[in-house]
């Protein structure tokens, strides 16, 4: 068992890493374009200042100064602007907001900044179990899987080791395993419905029937 769990985070780790590799192409590729949309609308807005000489001849070698310190403090705004923006929306539901609309203008603003902390994001979501942490995340989710619905403030009990418990229960939501739902005390843990049958493989035995209401919430993590 701990050999198909192991499997199951390796191939894990393999997607999060081509995913991670991905977004940093991709926000090569938006800075660099980034780059050169700066630097074209400042030799426009040269030309129409001093003329055609700025874009011919031994001017176009000649730029401003300026151009390349504001070209970097344009990309750390947008950054400064992106991370601002990620804290406040951390624990926010998604927003309804129709896909076309001015909006539009500022997704397209931060994309190199997104598709920058795209890459930490991708990165934060490896998993490194050894194999005492391996078999404390089974026993973790055989006991969520008994439970069917689990309060989190029940886990301590069973699961002293607070530090050992966030890392196991982090494995298990990245890897598709488990799900949040909100109680009227606080969070109840249960096994994601589209993962059923691959923990019920994983054991051995027939997928448990569903409960009722037992349906993943959208919710955020408070963790």
């Amino acid at each position: 068992m701990t050999h198909e769990f192991r499997c199951r985070i390796s191939s894990h780790n393999r997607h999060v890493v081509v995913s991670a590799a991905l977004s940093l192409i991709g926000a090569w590729l938006a800075w660099t374009l980034a780059y050169a949309l700066v630097v074209g609308l400042t030799l426009g807005a040269l030309t129409v200042v001093r003329g055609q000489e700025v874009i011919a001849g031994e001017a176009l070698l000649s730029l401003p100064p300026w151009l390349h310190p504001a070209a970097l403090a344009l990309a750390l705004a947008s950054l400064v602007w992106e991370a601002a923006a990620e804290r406040r929306a951390r624990f926010r539901p998604a927003s309804d907001r129709p896909v076309i609309g001015w909006h539009i203008i500022g997704d397209i603003v931060l994309l190199p900044a997104r598709l920058t902390f795209a890459i930490g994001h991708q990165l934060a979501s490896l998993v490194f179990l050894g194999s005492a942490g391996r078999e404390e995340a089974l026993d973790l989710i055989g006991h969520i899987r008994a439970e069917r619905r689990c309060p989190a403030h029940s886990l301590g009990a069973r699961f002293p080791d607070r530090r050992r418990l966030e890392k196991s229960l982090f494995a298990l939501q990245v890897l598709g395993w488990i799900d949040l739902l909100r109680a009227d005390q606080g969070w109840d843990f249960i096994l994601r419905s589209s993962a059923s049958e691959e923990i019920a493989a994983l054991f051995g035995d027939a997928v448990p029937p569903a409960e009722d209401g037992d349906r993943p919430s959208n919710e955020a993590d408070p963790a």
